[in-house]
C-alpha cells in the first residue's frame, strides 16, 4: 500500500476464495491507534497488529472500530483488546454481538482518531449493520466488504440485501474520494470508476437473471450455474446467495414471482 498520513495496514493470514490474499486491518494515528477490523483469533495476527504499532512509535491502542460483524472482519477484536486494554465499537444495531464492545456509532457520527477523523458511512447490503469509514481530510473510505479491491462482494439473505447494497454504493458517489482501502485486495486508486463498475456489474446481474427466467431457467441453482458458469465449484453455493438475493429485490418490486422453488417474471419491461 502506497504511504498514507498515520496510516498503515496488516493483512491476516487468513487467504481463501473469499477473503482473497486475507482481511486487511487498518491502523490509524500516531501515538494512540485506532484499528479498524481484526481478523484472526490468533497469536500471530495480535503480535502482527502490536508490531505494527511498534514500527509507527504509538504507544498504544486506544480503539478498536469494526466494518462488520463477520468473522473475518471482527473475530479477534476481544483477543486484541484483552491484550492491550482497548476500547471496541460497533454498528448501533449490532451492540453486544461480541459481548465486550464499549461504544457504538451509527451513520454519520464522527469518531476522532489520533491525527484526523473518521465519518461512519452505514452501508446496509452486505451485511446489514456494514459500516465505511471516511477520513475527509484525506478523502479515503474504508470499504470493508462493501467494495472489495478484487472482485465483487457477495449479498447472502436474509441479512444481506440487494435493494440496499445498492442504495449504499450510490451514496458513495456523493464524497470527496481520492482512494478507496478495501479490506480485501489491493488499493483502489479510482474510486469512482470502481464503485460506478460495482452498480453496473449489479444491474447486468440482474438482467442476466431476468433474462434466464425470459429462457425458462427459473430455479437458484439453475439460474447461479448459467450465469457464473466461470466460477470454480466451491463458490458457486455463494454465486447462489447473490441470484437470490437480486431475484428477493426483483420481488419487492413486483418485477418477479415465486411459485415453490421456481421464480416466474411478473412485470414485463
Amino acid at each position: 500500500m502506497q504511504a498514507l498520513e498515520h496510516i498503515r495496514h496488516l493483512t491476516a493470514a487468513n487467504p481463501g476464495y473469499m477473503t482473497l490474499q486475507g482481511t486487511n486491518q487498518y491502523l490509524l494515528g500516531r501515538e494512540e491507534i485506532t484499528v479498524i477490523d481484526v481478523a484472526l483469533v490468533s497469536t500471530e495476527n495480535i503480535d502482527g497488529i502490536l508490531g505494527q504499532v511498534e514500527a509507527m512509535g504509538g504507544k498504544k491502542i486506544e480503539k478498536i472500530i469494526l466494518t462488520h460483524i463477520h468473522k473475518d472482519h471482527s473475530g479477534g477484536a476481544l483477543a486484541l483488546k484483552k491484550r492491550c486494554g482497548a476500547k471496541i465499537g460497533i454498528f448501533h444495531s449490532r451492540g453486544g454481538f461480541l459481548g465486550g464492545e464499549d461504544f457504538t456509532y451509527a451513520g454519520g457520527d464522527r469518531i476522532p482518531y489520533d491525527g484526523g477523523e473518521l465519518v461512519v458511512v452505514h452501508t446496509p447490503g452486505h451485511e446489514s449493520g456494514h459500516c465505511c469509514f471516511y477520513e475527509s481530510k484525506q478523502q479515503i473510505l474504508f470499504t470493508g466488504d462493501h467494495i472489495l479491491g478484487r472482485g465483487t462482494t457477495v449479498i447472502p439473505p436474509p441479512d444481506g440485501d440487494m435493494t440496499l447494497y445498492i442504495h449504499s454504493l450510490e451514496k458513495l458517489l456523493d464524497l470527496r474520494l481520492r482512494l478507496l482501502l478495501p479490506g480485501h485486495g489491493p488499493v483502489i486508486e479510482q474510486p469512482y470508476e470502481k464503485i460506478r463498475e460495482y452498480i453496473d456489474h449489479r444491474l447486468m446481474r440482474e438482467e442476466e437473471i431476468l433474462q434466464s427466467l425470459r429462457d425458462g431457467i427459473d430455479t437458484v441453482p439453475s439460474i447461479a450455474a448459467r450465469i457464473y458458469s466461470e466460477l470454480p465449484n466451491p463458490l458457486l453455493p455463494v454465486a447462489q446467495l447473490s441470484v437470490e438475493a437480486h431475484l428477493l429485490k426483483l420481488i419487492k418490486e413486483g418485477r418477479v414471482g415465486k411459485e415453490g422453488e421456481r421464480y416466474l417474471i411478473t412485470k414485463r419491461d
